[in-house]
């Protein structure tokens, strides 16, 4: 989180490098740069931290739950459709309520939360050092609506890359900066010198 450095990466389902050709030409890419996905109940985190840093919420704000509510013509609901009554911040993490973080949006404006996911790098290549790197899917937050902003509150509707996931969840974890993740430190020559990977200095995306 502090540095970028991938330690390990993998994905399923794999193929045999000594019989290169034979699987699924899909296989051969790295879904974790490569590859989009609504991402879904973990980027709640995203939002809860948007609604402390931008002071829209605090740990003590509570907000009603019902359940379910109608936003621009359409239900939104929480996973089991039950409600909570009262529930404060925390509990919408602990409970993975889709109400509490469109409450949560609701307090900060469409605007406002659509600078913060930007700010955590949504929607742009993270600049990992592997190929074929694309960037997410996030048009979803130019509209003018609540119903698109709410659905991105809890990760659906906008189609994020992994890479790029963990890249924003890393400022959760390291005093609220984004960092460029790599997977190269250095290049050691036959002679052994060392050419050390520069990497851009950390963005700073909560405060």
């Amino acid at each position: 989180p502090n540095t970028g450095e991938i330690i390990a990466m993998a994905s399923y389902p794999t193929f045999d490098l000594n019989a290169y050709g034979s699987a699924d030409p899909e296989w051969y890419k790295n879904p974790m740069v490569e590859n989009r996905y609504e991402m879904g109940s973990i980027v709640k985190p995203l939002t809860v931290a948007a609604g402390l840093d931008s002071e829209a919420v605090t740990a003590q704000t509570t907000y009603n739950d019902t359940g379910t509510i109608e936003v621009d013509g359409k239900k939104i609901n929480n996973y089991d459709f039950k409600a909570r009554g009262t529930v404060a911040m925390q509990e919408v993490l602990n409970q993975s309520l889709n109400l509490g973080v469109s409450f949560i949006v609701s307090k900060m404006g469409n605007d406002l939360f659509t600078k913060y996911m930007k700010n955590f790098g949504l929607g742009e290549e993270t600049g990992i050092d592997l190929p074929g790197e694309i960037y997410g899917q996030i048009t979803n937050l130019d509209a003018p609506r609540k119903l698109e902003h709410y659905n991105a509150s809890f990760g659906q509707g906008i189609a994020i890359t992994p890479i790029e996931t963990i890249r924003a969840l890393a400022a959760l974890g390291n005093g609220g900066y984004l960092v460029t993740p790599h997977v190269v430190r250095a290049i050691k020559s036959n002679t052994g010198s060392v050419r050390v990977i520069a990497q851009p200095d950390p963005k700073r995306v909560l405060k």
